[in-house]
């Protein structure tokens, strides 16, 4: 007898329904073989498969049904449990539309960090040039985000690989249009290159002139909005530094999710004269010899397919043609090259940092993206966690629907496809109540960020790819666990009111929520690291006394004026003391220029880096800071002006002084000064971040300052500042006075631990109540499990304290394993994060005692909640029911 081809009758079997498949099959096959004997081989197989097609369309058909008909059934079933369990079901699903709610706004917030500056269509070659300071090995020895203005020109002619170079110097000064006037913080002087680098689309003027000529100025639709209204602005003329700009362009403001926000762009031709100058061989922001003041942000363009690396490792040697070598005083020749080389960072590179540094603008440190991820798929899986307990602790419930189903011929696929279904069915419910949470908090969420979110499910496909993932994700891994615990129930055990593998899932249920409160513990931990790393920063001695110090920028009429404003301020017994300086302590020192300092006779070329802060008189006694050696700068010496010099402690240690007196009389002469003697030594003060170590520092009487300081009395506050503020009216009519409190912008450097401290903060208050509801599942499942043994406690006299402790102590018990799993993680990760500060608190044991007691509190009340209830039942209900 002849059969039919292998691969022929597997595709019947395949496509006819089980029960009709031996006859079937067997008819074909009897079939088949009378057709080979007739009529051929051929003819046999085309007759075959010409009835598998017949059946194709039937199979399909009857499927289809049996499909929409078993859905509608597993529909009906899913409803009728949720509105049964109304309690138990909104627990389930509220669970985990929180814990989808946050990670999508989690995501969101990843997604629009790492997407700034990606508004500029050349994004990927746009380059911000820095300077980087190298050691005697030719390694890295610090770096800064600017450059002096110098550099740009060799850059330009050496390396055909730069299509474009715009050095941009940015200020805060008033800006004044008729009878309006402004302080206005994002102020770039730019070279008309700015407009091929980045994309700043233009609403009026030409981008290709715009800021060709001298004192022209662009500015932004907000800006010309605020000082024109209605206006064309186009040909007007405003006033910067005194002197008169003409407005030749708007441009689209800058997006939200950029490193670099440009306001009010004048051309950086109209800096030629000004400024301080070093050696002069030209000028200042245009000439070729200022090679030791960063105070330009350069961005270049690179070519399409040039090298980053390639042009770095080429810099040294182009400086070096270009830059005649400075000889030291012991005769060695140093090249330019040796000592410093130009670093090109992306501009999608700057807003996220890996060194935490700060910037233009905030930063984000790479390490908090990153934790801000793993937080989002913890918490996800956390809020799958607590779906999962919940589900098998109801199990028992419905233990004789399973029963039923598998004795009418139920196989367990059909039972384990149920239960998935019915939890993506559940999961679907979730993500619709995220959907909901997360229109409602976005808006805020987003304020607290200060970071731009969309979430747009039908014009944003990232939101809508999200939505579809965290929903498949959640289903399916919230659903499988419960499907395969129970479709494994036994039958026979099950209608006999048995459940034999209703305890085979224990361990498994106790390592969830080990797992769930491994992770809510270690949040609380990283919190109170944090907050105790703020708390330290916020109360460190920096060297001065921050309190009761109120700044407002030194703008040109009190500089022209200076004497004159003192003293009248000094009139009002509430103010203590003022000063001016070119920075105020917590800015950044990058002035560099190198000094010239005589020891032993020997005249020693910049023997260490030493930035210089220049100051007006009576700096360190506004600031409190303590003269350990020599004497302060004084108006009661005529040459204090232009002669003396002040260094602090960590200078005399560099330059070899053991004791700070043997510094008193040495000649110094900082690079672009007078040469004049050192007569005090300061104490070490924390000028920048207490990210960075103490640096040397030169401070002297003289040059451009920017900020004043002006200490008060801590009474009478708003009785001062008015007072303030009305002599700042007297030498400026019909301006506003902006001012800030020194603490306020010392608090501003840790912005972003603070903001991650509070994020943490609500994370982990988050994740603790999903934690605590599935908790609260468990606790649920181990009463009902021990229904018989709490009946039979009561009847033998047990309290309910008694019993509620005797359910409660296994809950304590692996709440307190979970903190001691997370200690280690928390230990390792937070030592490195504290690693970013050169001052840090130590992490101690306070916190992680802390933390366990905080999380065993939150659990025993979760549990004591439904054990207290178990307790309470009367035992005769409960041992009649058993």
């Amino acid at each position: 007898m002849s059969t039919p081809p292998k691969i022929l009758n597997r595709l019947l079997e395949w496509i006819i329904d089980y029960k009709e498949r031996e006859n079937l099959t067997g008819d074909f096959a009897e079939v088949y073989s009378d057709i080979v004997n007739e009529s051929g081989y051929v003819r046999a197989v085309s007759w075959y498969l010409f009835q598998i097609c017949k059946l194709i369309p039937v199979t399909v058909i009857e499927s289809l049904i049996w499909s929409i008909t078993m859905f509608n059934n597993y529909f009906k079933i899913a409803f009728r449990n949720l509105r049964k369990q109304k309690s138990y079901s909104l627990i389930n699903i509220s669970g985990l539309a929180l814990g989808i709610t946050v990670t999508i706004l989690i995501l969101l917030y990843v997604r629009a960090e790492l997407s700034y500056d990606s508004f500029n269509v050349k994004a990927d070659r746009i380059y911000r040039l820095e300077r980087h300071n190298l050691r005697p090995d030719g390694s890295l020895g610090g770096s800064g985000n600017s450059l002096a203005p110098s550099f740009t020109p060799i850059l330009e002619k050496e390396f055909s690989e730069f299509e474009h170079i715009a050095r941009l110097f940015n200020t805060q000064t008033r800006v004044t249009y008729n009878d309006k006037s402004f302080m206005e913080n994002n102020i770039f002087f730019a070279e008309y290159d700015i407009f091929a680098i980045f994309t700043l689309p233009m609403v009026e003027g030409d981008s290709a002139t715009a800021l060709t000529k001298p004192f022209t100025v662009v500015l932004s639709e907000s800006i010309s909005k605020k000082y024109f209204g209605s206006e064309d602005p186009m040909g007007k003329s405003v006033e910067i530094f005194g002197e008169t700009f003409q407005v030749t362009g708007v441009i689209k403001d800058t997006p939200v999710l950029s490193h670099i926000h440009f306001d009010i762009l004048p051309s950086y031709l109209s800096l030629r004269g000004y400024g301080g100058s070093y050696n002069i061989k030209d000028d200042y922001f245009l000439g070729s010899d200022n090679f030791s003041d960063n105070v330009t942000y350069t961005y270049a363009l690179l070519a399409p397919n040039a090298d980053p690396d390639d042009i770095y490792s080429r810099i040294p040697a182009a400086l070096n043609r270009n830059v005649p070598p400075i000889t030291k005083s012991n005769g060695e020749v140093v090249e330019l090259g040796k000592v410093v080389n130009v670093g090109l960072r992306n501009i999608r590179n700057i807003h996220i940092r890996d060194d935490g540094e700060t910037d233009i603008e905030p930063t984000t440190d790479s390490v908090y993206i990153t934790l801000f991820t793993i937080v989002a798929i913890f918490i996800l899986i956390i809020a799958c966690v607590n779906f999962i307990n919940l589900s098998t602790a109801r199990a028992a419930k419905r233990a004789k629907e399973i029963g039923l189903r598998k004795v009418v011929g139920a196989v367990r696929s059909s039972l384990i496809t149920q239960f998935i279904g019915e939890s993506i069915f559940l999961s679907f419910l979730a993500v619709l109540l995220a959907i909901i949470f997360t229109l409602l908090i976005i808006p805020y969420f987003a304020a607290f960020t200060g970071t731009e979110l969309n979430f747009n499910l039908f014009s944003d496909p990232f939101a809508l790819l999200l939505l579809l993932g965290v929903f498949l994700t959640s289903g399916l891994i919230s659903g499988i666990y419960p499907a395969l615990y129970l479709s494994s129930f036994n039958s026979a055990s099950i209608l006999r009111g048995e459940i034999t593998k209703g305890t085979k899932g224990v361990l498994f249920r106790k390592v969830l929520v080990v797992f769930q409160f491994t992770i809510s513990a270690a949040l609380i931990m990283c919190v109170g690291i944090i907050f105790k790393q703020m708390n330290f920063m916020r109360n460190a001695d920096l060297g001065f006394d921050k309190e009761n110090i109120i700044l407002i920028p030194a703008e040109q009429f009190i500089r022209n004026n200076w004497k004159d404003f003192k003293n009248n301020l000094l009139r009002n017994s509430n103010i203590i003391s003022v000063t001016a300086s070119k920075r105020s302590p917590s800015s950044f020192l990058d002035d560099n220029p190198g000094f010239d300092i005589e020891i032993n006779g020997k005249v020693l070329k910049t023997p260490c880096p030493m930035p210089h802060n220049r100051v007006w008189y009576d700096f360190f006694k506004t600031y409190k800071m303590e003269i350990i050696a020599g004497r302060d700068l004084s108006e009661k010496y005529a040459t204090d002006d232009s002669l003396a010099y002040i260094i602090n402690e960590t200078a005399c240690k560099r330059l070899g002084f053991a004791n700070p007196n043997d510094a008193i009389g040495i000649p110094i002469q900082p690079y672009g000064t007078t040469k004049g003697t050192i007569v005090g030594v300061v104490k070490d003060f924390n000028y920048e971040t207490l990210r960075n170590d103490i640096i040397p520092i030169v401070t002297y009487i003289g040059g451009f300052v920017n900020t004043v300081s002006i200490r008060i009395a801590p009474n009478d506050f708003q009785k001062t500042i008015d007072y303030i503020r009305e002599i700042y009216t007297q030498y400026n009519p019909g301006s506003d006075m902006e001012y800030t409190f020194l603490d306020d912008k010392l608090d501003a450097l840790y912005k972003n631990e603070a903001n991650m401290m509070e994020m943490f903060g609500y994370f982990s208050f988050l994740a603790i109540i999903i934690g605590c509801l599935g908790l609260f599942g468990l606790a649920a499942f181990t009463a009902e499990q021990k229904t018989k043994e709490i009946g039979i406690r009561k009847t033998l006299g047990a309290s309910v304290f008694n019993i509620s402790y005797l359910l409660s102590r296994q809950f304590a018990k692996w709440i307190i394993i979970a903190n001691i799993l997370a200690i280690p993680a928390v230990y390792y990760f937070m030592s490195d994060w504290l690693n970013n500060f050169a001052y840090r608190t130590e992490i101690g044991v306070s916190v992680f005692i802390v933390s366990i007691l905080v999380s065993l509190v939150i659990a025993v009340v979760t549990v004591s909640i439904q054990t207290i209830k178990a307790a309470l039942a009367n035992p005769a209900n409960t041992l009649r029911t058993e």
